[in-house]
């Protein structure tokens, strides 16, 4: 598998953000934290990210701003939305170019099952 692939995961819940960051350090990926959009985009122009997981209503940027963001600098780069509200965010996300969309009332297995099936697609 050579080098662990590196995850930006983006929410501004801390409980969100330890409970997935600490699910995909398991799996064996090298995650990095972002508390708000901001703050991703800031990660996304100095740093190199296999994978983005945005929720998507954050104060500040959105998950939509991060998806824009990180397009506009990988083209191929996978973004991942997370979202507890169903309204017409997936639409715009999956348009924008998002890989995918999982609700925050997933399972742990849909959501491994979404992070490798993007990994897999990388390599």
């Amino acid at each position: 598998m050579g080098r662990s692939k590196k995850i930006l995961l983006v929410d501004d819940e801390e409980i969100i953000r330890d409970a997935l960051g600490g699910l995909l350090m398991e799996e064996g990926y090298e995650v990095v934290e972002a508390e708000n959009g901001n703050v991703a985009i800031d990660k996304l122009s100095t740093d190199r990210f296999d994978i983005v997981i945005t929720d998507v209503k954050m104060p500040g940027k959105s998950g939509i701003d991060v998806l824009t963001a990180a397009k506009m600098i990988d083209p191929k780069i996978d973004v991942i939305m997370i979202t507890g509200f169903t309204t017409e965010e997936p639409d715009q996300a999956l348009s924008l170019g998002a890989k995918d969309f999982i609700y925050k009332s997933y399972n742990v297995e849909e959501f491994l099952a979404k992070i490798k099936d993007a990994i897999e697609r990388i390599d």
